[in-house]
Parts: C-alpha cells; structure tokens; sequence
C-alpha cells in the first residue's frame, strides 16, 4: 500500500458551467440498494445507531436522498442539510451546527457528523479518490464516536463478460481501448485509483502521519463483478443484468471528468463524428452487430472501517 495519499486534486467540476452541472446531475445514477444494504448491516451488526448519517462529496445530493430514505425506514427522520467545507475540515462544521441549533440527530448531512459535543456513531459515504486522505482520516477519527462505521464505495461501469453477452471479447476490447488508449492520459491520480478498484488507496495506518484510531483487523474491503466477470456468475451486484441503451451511456460517459478534459483538448472535434465519446458509441455497435443497447452494469467497490468501541 502507498504511505502517504497522491496528488488527488481535480480542478474539473470545479469550473462546470451551469449545464454541464445540469447533465452531470441528470445523468449519473445512483447506487443500488444492495450497496447501502451491505453498509448498513456492517454498522448495525457492531451496534451502530443512525441518527444521522453524513455523506461526504454529495455531488448532486444523489446518494443523499437515498440516504434519506434509509433514515426513513429506520424511523430516525430524514431531513436533509447540504453544508459546503473543506472534506478535512469536518470539525468546523460543530459551531456552524450549534450556531444554527440544528436537531442533528435527525439529519443526514455532507460535511459534518456530531451532535452537540457528543460525537455520533455514524456510517459515512465517502467520494475517497478525491480526498487528500491524510488530512481526511485524521479529521473523521476525531469526530465519529467510538463504535461508529466510516464508509466508502465506487461502482466502475462496465460491460458483463457473460455468454449472454454477444461478441463479448470484442466489447470489453473496445471498452479497454477508449479507457487506456484515447482518455488514458486525461486520467488524474484519482481516477486511476477508482479504476483500480481502491486496492491502492491509502488507509488510515499507511498514510502518514499513520490515523491508528481506526481498526486495521475490523477493516473489510468487497469487490464485485471487477472486469465485468459477475462475481456470482448470474447477475451484477449493483443490479440484475440490466440492458442499457447506447444513447444513455453516450450521456453518462460525456458527464466523466477525463472525457471533459479530453474535450477541452479537442474543442474543434467536440460533437462531431470525430467527438471521442461518439466513436467509442459507435465501436460499441458494431461490435453488437448494429444493435443499440449492451449488457452492463457496474463493477463495486465497498471500503468498510470500524472505530473501536
């Protein structure tokens, strides 16, 4: 494992205009109930509460309403506060919550994680490959109460290498080829890790200054369906074998970080033929035969830690 967290930083959201907030919101899915499912056993299993769950780097609030409709179920409440600060500086966050006398324990917030002066025992979401982790670990292990579940996750789209899945090699080819060779070196650090599937990030005991507060021995990592090979051979974890149309992922990729920067690089080929999202959709169906839809789904990634009661 790495000692120390990469240079993560990505500029790009940062300088979305309006619409590209807009299709960004529009078209990145959610994640699939078998995800908070796992999450919420872990935490429940080691006598975790869910006053209030927070999940950091909401982006458009998605997986917040999800959330939310967790509380909902467990009969915790589920009103919903956005709070922008650094993700290291979650601490901060305690005199904005006191100051505004907000009834925390019925919250899920991005940003914080305490109620009062008692710190909460709380799963959190977090968009890891972002984070500068150093600063993050040590933030989260001073405010989440002893007992309390840190979380993180990534779902990776990618096409099933499954017999039900026409001319397969050529399709996951395809996929690789736009993925290393025509938005390879658009990648930043963050984005290699996610592909990666996490097992390079770095956790709380190798980063450095080393976070001990969190349980090296209690940490569980789960993948699923990595590479498209599905991991119970029958279904995606995030989802049956879902059938998607080509259009929608032309949709979906065009709101990716990489394809946003290689668009940048290539403005006189934006939303033309040439456009490196339009060619990759078009390998695609010829690879299909001229069909307009592929076997997909996504490869997942759980990152699960426990503070020691």
């Amino acid at each position: 494992m790495a000692s120390a967290t990469p240079n993560v930083t990505d500029p790009t959201f940062r300088s979305y205009s309006s619409e590209q907030a807009k299709a960004y919101a529009s078209h990145r899915k959610t994640y699939d109930p078998a995800v908070y499912k796992t999450i919420s056993d872990f935490h429940a299993a080691n006598g975790g509460q869910f006053g209030l769950v927070v999940d950091c780097g909401c982006g458009p609030g998605n997986v917040t309403r999800d959330l939310a409709l967790m509380l909902e179920k467990t009969k915790s409440g589920a009103d919903i506060s956005f709070e922008v600060v650094p993700h290291h500086d979650i601490f901060s966050m305690r005199f904005l919550f006191e100051m505004s006398k907000i009834c925390l324990n019925q919250h899920l917030l991005t940003g914080g994680m305490f109620s009062g002066c008692e710190y909460r025992d709380l799963p959190v979401l977090i968009i890891v490959h972002w984070f500068d982790l150093s600063k993050f670990y040590a933030e989260a292990a001073k405010v989440l109460k002893p007992g309390g579940t840190m979380a993180g996750t990534m779902a990776l789209w990618t096409i099933a290498s499954d017999p039900d899945q026409p001319n397969a090699a050529k399709l996951r080819e395809t996929m690789l080829h736009f993925e290393h060779v025509v938005i390879g070196k658009y990648q930043m650090p963050g984005n290699l890790l996610a592909q990666g599937m996490y097992d390079n990030l770095p956790l709380p005991w190798t980063v450095s200054p080393p976070v001990p507060s969190f349980s090296k021995s209690d940490y569980v990592k789960h993948d699923y369906d990595r590479d498209g090979i599905l991991s119970n051979g029958k279904t995606f974890f995030s989802g049956g074998k879902v059938t998607r149309k080509l259009a929608d992922i032309e949709q979906t990729l065009a709101t990716a970080s990489m394809v946003t920067r290689w668009r940048e690089a290539h403005p006189d080929l934006v939303g033309t033929e040439q456009d490196c999202v339009k060619v990759f959709v078009k390998d695609l169906r010829e690879a299909l035969g001229g069909k307009d839809e592929v076997l997909s789904g996504g490869a997942t990634t759980i990152l699960l830690f426990k503070k020691p009661a």
